[in-house]
């Protein structure tokens, strides 16, 4: 008998269970396969909306970094033409051009090492310029020395303001030479004997007969043998009455463009940088062993499919390609582009499809994992259910209300404790909750307390976090963030008694790099020191070997009394450096100062105070100047 109850049960289990599973994974099935086809577009498009918004962002940077570097081409060849113009016939220059160049080859001509290591000559310091004059058709006229040495003379000028913005600063002369600026190589006294510079693309562009717009142009990418390097260059030719005087140039490294152009946010996206000839400025895929050839990459000599097929495709109209995705230009790749209006280069960013196709296939299976969870749920739900309350019989709500019409609460206790305890009744389940209220009374009163004794450590970690986020790691000075509040503050409270001051360590980058990086920070470590000593002041470090100080004076001569007093101590420190261009032999420090005013710009002050550091590196360094307007 009892069986026979149980029999219809179980079909109607099984029956139930069956059904449940076959809706469940219907439904599921239905759902990845309608997910996948909606989300594969949705997917491409938001591949492409953000590889737009990186590229965008890069490009905006980029952008501002090579139109910079041509507006410094017009003021390099700007200042040239006007010192030629107005120095060309002095007699001193033929004898400048004796004392500085010397033959190291018949008809080759370079400049003398001592202006790349470093020697004053007549009025000027002359450091990190190097000349090399090559092989050439015509004889060295008094007219082409006078040029070079205009352009040795205006690139030791120049050069220095634009060291780290670019690789190399240079002026390339028709005639096969070229003086270069550079603080890491004396490329003039490393050029091969034989090299003929205007055989190559590079200077030969310039060539009025090759170039008879006269246009400025950004070369593609080349291996500088003699610098070891390979580099894009920017050259403005200059002319004066139709005749060919120099370029203006500048060397952008692979390095620098890779650190630019070439790096991606997503390690999945590689890209190619191509002008309008498809020659290749740079690219992501670039390998450490590249071709030995000294002219510009191109299809014809590099050899990588996908940039061949790119290449073939933007030369068919250059000028119709601005801003679209090519899809069908290979199988396995998407590729982006995007026309840069300085200089006029193209960028391609190149994604492989397989990815989108991954990303599209994200959510169904995140859709296919939660159904699976979800349906795994129902089933073990229903067999809870049809297990523990289908067979519970109703004779036992008849007999609890039973009890409960006659006040047996007694028996009801009982039977809460002994029959739920097997069935999981709600007597059992408010019985349980009763307890657990009682317990959680009890366990707030002691999370309240401890929420208390938490709170109290967390304020007082966050204030030594504070004090950690304003100092700087290696001098214990407050730092750059610490800097721009109180700076904000001292111009909101000015009253004439505070001044701004620009510190700067004189020639430190030779100290590095002669005496190590480690020495290097052992003296920004004393000079720091140093700097904290200074009364009524507050000191920071700017960057690098850049300080600032704050400093309460009553007049501008107690300022400038103090000032004194910390350049002195930094005197005293005695550190030794025999490699700057002063020649007192140790390390020393220059400074510009100014008053703070009312309500002015924060750019404005820092400015003022730089201007007048500028003015000290220029006199020599080791020396206050104060801004003359206060």
């Amino acid at each position: 008998m009892q069986e026979r109850r149980q029999q219809p049960r179980k079909k109607l289990t099984t029956r139930l269970l069956w059904h449940v599973v076959v809706v469940s994974v219907s439904i599921l099935l239905l759902t990845l396969f309608i997910t996948f086809w909606q989300t594969y577009p949705s997917a491409k498009q938001a591949v492409v909306e953000r590889i737009q918004r990186e590229v965008a962002t890069k490009l905006t940077t980029n952008q501002y970094q090579l139109q910079a570097i041509e507006r410094r081409g017009d003021l390099l060849a700007e200042e040239f033409l006007t010192r030629y113009q107005n120095l060309r016939y002095e007699q001193d220059l033929q004898s400048y051009f004796s004392d500085w160049f010397e033959e190291t080859s018949p008809g080759v001509w370079r400049l003398k090492e001592s202006l790349f290591t470093g020697v004053k000559a007549g009025d000027h310091y002359f450091k990190g310029m190097s000349v090399f004059v090559g092989p050439r058709p015509t004889p060295l006229t008094d007219e082409l020395r006078a040029r070079l040495v205009i352009s040795v003379r205006t690139l030791n000028d120049l050069g220095p303001a634009w060291e780290g913005q670019v690789t190399n600063t240079h002026l390339s002369l028709p005639e096969n030479a070229l003086a270069l600026y550079s603080r890491e190589q004396a490329w003039g006294r490393l050029a091969a004997a034989d090299l003929v510079m205007t055989d190559f693309s590079t200077l030969k562009s310039t060539l009025q007969s090759e170039n008879p717009e006269r246009a400025p142009n950004w070369t593609g990418l080349y291996k500088d043998h003699s610098g070891g390097f390979w580099t894009i260059t920017y050259q403005r030719p200059v002319d004066l009455n139709g005749k060919h005087l120099v370029n203006a140039s500048f060397d952008v490294s692979l390095a620098q463009l890779t650190q630019d152009l070439s790096r991606t946010v997503d390690a999945d996206i590689s890209n190619y940088v191509l002008n309008s000839q498809g020659a290749l400025i740079t690219s992501s895929t670039l390998s450490d062993a590249l071709s030995e050839q000294r002219d510009t990459l191109t299809p014809e000599n590099y050899d990588d499919p996908l940039y061949q097929k790119i290449a073939a495709r933007l030369l068919t109209n250059p000028q119709s390609f601005k801003q679209e995705v090519w899809d069908d230009i290979d199988d396995d790749y998407l590729v982006l582009v995007q026309h840069l209006g300085t200089p006029d280069w193209w960028y391609f960013a190149v994604y492989p499809k397989e990815l989108i196709t991954s990303e599209a296939l994200f959510l169904p299976m995140v859709i296919a994992l939660i159904g699976s969870l979800l349906v795994l749920g129902v089933l073990l739900t229903t067999i809870i259910f049809v297990r523990h309350q289908v067979s519970i019989p109703l004779r036992r709500l008849a007999s609890l209300a039973a009890l409960m019409d006659e006040k047996n609460y007694d028996e009801i206790e009982k039977q809460s404790e002994s029959e739920v305890r097997s069935y999981g009744e709600i007597s059992q389940v408010l019985n349980a909750f009763r307890v657990m209220a009682r317990r959680f009374v009890r366990t707030n009163f002691e999370l309240e307390q401890r929420v208390a004794e938490r709170t109290k450590e967390l304020r007082k970690a966050n204030r030594k976090l504070d004090e950690l986020v304003h100092i700087d790691g290696l001098t214990g000075l407050l730092n750059r963030r610490a800097f721009q509040t109180d700076v904000a503050n001292a111009i909101a409270t000015a009253d004439g008694s505070c001044y701004f001051v620009m510190a700067d360590i004189d020639d430190f980058k030779p100290f590095n790099d002669n005496y190590g990086h480690e020495a290097g920070d052992r003296a920004l470590i004393a000079f720091a020191k140093a700097f904290r000593e200074l009364p009524e002041s507050r000191a920071y470090r700017y960057g690098g070997e850049e300080f600032a100080l704050l400093l309460q004076a009553d007049s501008l001569a107690q300022a400038r009394e103090r000032l004194d007093e910390l350049r002195q101590a930094i005197h005293n420190l005695g550190i030794e450096h025999h490699f700057g261009r002063r020649l007192h032999g140790i390390l020393t420090v220059s400074f510009g100062v100014t008053r703070i005013r009312a309500n002015e710009l924060p750019s404005d002050l820092i400015k003022r105070a730089d201007k007048q550091l500028y003015l000290v590196k220029q006199e020599g360094g080791d020396a206050v100047a104060f801004d003359v307007g206060d």
